[in-house]
């Protein structure tokens, strides 16, 4: 019987799930040549080479979950070893979660990705300066360093961070009774604004 028979998942939802089962919830990295072989284990039907049932894919089936999981900030990835991020393993527990028929994230809680990065931001130089009122002294390192990338890191890598913050702000939205995370944001909207220029090109390059 699949051990996940009782609720619909995706490829997707499986490979998530494999990768948090695989490090028993913590960041573990794992390499790709792993994640093949583990994952057509798991869920053979789901995973194997087309027309030939007893083999593994090791292509696009696995391949293209992976870097779009990276492009939505889930997962990172380098030199083909993969990990889960603060919010790959909150989606993943999720799932976990549903398996047991238990429900997802406590209701008025922040998740621990959005915390984190609302820690990180708050004490940064670039948040302070936007507080303080003076806009205009908010440079492209000021995006950067809120996104918490370089002008060198690749493009997936920066889309995922984007994502991030994206969903950090989305989930501060729904607690704007607080001031200051209705002060993030306000710091979100108009950075994002501000560097249209350098996210198109991300996006677009």
């Amino acid at each position: 019987m699949n051990p996940d028979s009782k609720i619909t998942m995706t490829r997707g939802d499986k490979i998530l799930l494999f990768l948090y089962e695989y490090g028993k919830g913590e960041k573990t990295r794992v390499r790709y040549e792993d994640i093949v072989a583990g994952i057509f284990k798991k869920y053979p039907a789901d995973f194997h080479l087309k027309g030939y049932p007893e083999y593994p894919d090791s292509g696009d089936l696995i391949h293209k979950p992976l870097y779009d999981f990276k492009k939505k900030g889930l997962v990172n990835a380098e030199n083909k070893i993969f990990s889960l991020t603060d919010r790959g393993l909150e989606q993943a527990a999720q799932l976990v979660g549903r398996k047991s028929g238990g429900g997802g994230k406590t209701e008025g809680r922040l998740s621990r990705s959005t915390e984190t990065e609302f820690s990180r931001v708050k004490s940064s130089e670039g948040f302070e300066i936007f507080v303080s009122g003076r806009t205009d002294k908010l440079s492209d390192n000021d995006f950067y360093t809120y996104l918490g990338v370089t002008v060198r890191t690749p493009k997936n890598a920066f889309l995922g961070r984007l994502e991030t913050m994206i969903a950090a702000s989305d989930e501060l939205k729904k607690h704007e009774s607080e001031a200051m995370y209705k002060k993030f944001v306000a710091y979100h909207e108009f950075l994002v604004s501000k560097h249209k220029d350098i996210v198109n090109y991300f996006k677009n390059g």
